[in-house]
C-alpha cells in the first residue's frame, strides 16, 4: 500500500459518511493525506476540543484503508 487509496472508495457507506451534501457535521475527515474520525470532544476554556483517530480500516466493510506506518510518516511522527 504505498499509495494511499482514495478514501471512500471500498464501500457505499463510507463515500456517503464523507460526503458533506450527505452529512453536513460529518466525523470523518482527511488531512496530510491521513483519514481521521472525530471519536469525542470536550468543551474547555479555549473552546472545543475534538479528539481524533486515524482510521487503519473502514469501519463498515472492513477493508484496510490505511497502514500504522504511513500514518506515522504523513503526520511526522517518530
Amino acid at each position: 500500500m504505498d499509495n494511499p487509496p482514495e478514501f471512500g472508495l471500498c464501500c457505499k457507506d463510507l463515500r456517503e459518511a464523507m460526503d458533506a451534501t450527505i452529512v453536513p457535521e460529518r466525523f470523518f475527515f482527511v488531512t496530510s493525506g491521513v483519514l481521521y474520525l472525530s471519536i469525542g470532544y470536550a468543551k474547555t476554556e479555549r473552546g472545543t476540543a475534538f479528539y481524533d483517530m486515524a482510521v487503519i480500516h473502514c469501519p463498515f466493510c472492513g477493508t484496510r484503508l490505511q497502514l500504522k506506518e504511513a500514518i506515522k510518516a504523513k503526520a511526522g511522527a517518530k
